[in-house]
């Protein structure tokens, strides 16, 4: 199982120290969210940054490192646009680019944009079907390397799921404790699901945090609790792990190094 990180910060400086901690520990994924609005449940990380242009930025400070979306909210983005962007950073960064896709969670991001949020599967259907062909376009510039385009993978709700599993795609779960994801986990495989990620809160510190803590804050707790939650996922089938360290800078900062000097180490 690949494990990766979401170097949220409120300052570059602790974004690069987040992903420098990360990819030097063994956590060979930079992952960021994607999000239009500024948003309570990320106060100064949702909608500060524009995931892509970010991701750039931290594959070329860090070129061994692979970088994901997860996940770009599709109704959002122009197809043509968004084929250019990710065959570019595919291209570039090092270790590649994986593009996660989703129809969208926050009503107030999709109405910002012009998409009631009742259209919304109707429009990502439509536009998955325009960017998978896109990124093979070769008139488009630049089209797929030789290596071809990045992978894309589709991350939502049920209906998403089963839409992934219908097109052979991976599909990234969350918002999970091992013990949530594992019906979620089962429903995939048995109904014919390929490859299975998860995107998930871990952080290391006290069960009793204050403060601001969102309701899918999935796990906190000692070193063994985390090591114990990352190989539960594992044994649930996850082939890739996404984690969000932390509420805040400070605990963010202090998860990362625990993850990458006493828990990859143990996995």
């Amino acid at each position: 199982m690949r494990v990766g990180i979401s170097p949220f910060a409120t300052t570059r400086q602790t974004t690069l120290e987040l992903s420098r901690i990360a990819v030097d520990g063994g956590l060979d994924t930079l992952w960021l969210g994607d999000g239009y609005l500024a948003n309570p449940d990320f106060v100064g990380w949702a909608g500060a940054m524009e995931s892509l242009t970010e991701l750039a930025w931290l594959a070329g400070r860090f070129p061994t490192a692979r970088t994901g979306i997860a996940a770009a909210v599709l109704p959002l983005r122009d197809p043509a646009w968004l084929a250019k962007q990710a065959n570019t950073l595919h291209r570039m960064a090092g270790g590649g680019l994986v593009l996660v896709v989703t129809p969208g969670f926050w009503a107030h991001d999709l109405e910002a944009g012009g998409i009631a949020f009742g259209d919304r599967a109707a429009v990502f259907e439509e536009r998955l079907a325009d960017l998978r062909r896109l990124l093979l376009d070769q008139t488009l510039s630049p089209g797929p390397s030789d290596a071809g385009p990045p992978p894309v993978w589709l991350a939502g709700a049920a209906k998403t799921m089963a839409r992934a599993v219908t097109l052979g795609l991976p599909f990234l779960s969350s918002r999970a404790t091992p013990d949530e994801l594992a019906p979620v986990a089962e429903r995939f495989f048995d109904a014919g699901g390929e490859f299975l990620a998860h995107r998930t809160r871990l952080e290391y510190g006290a069960h009793d945090v204050t403060g601001d803590v969102v309701e899918w804050h999935a796990t906190t707790g000692s070193v063994d609790e985390m090591v114990d939650a990352v190989g539960r996922y594992a044994e649930l089938g996850v082939g890739d792990l996404s984690i969000i360290p932390g509420q805040d800078d400070t605990s963010s900062l202090r998860t990362v190094e625990i993850l990458a000097s006493e828990v990859m180490p143990r996995l």
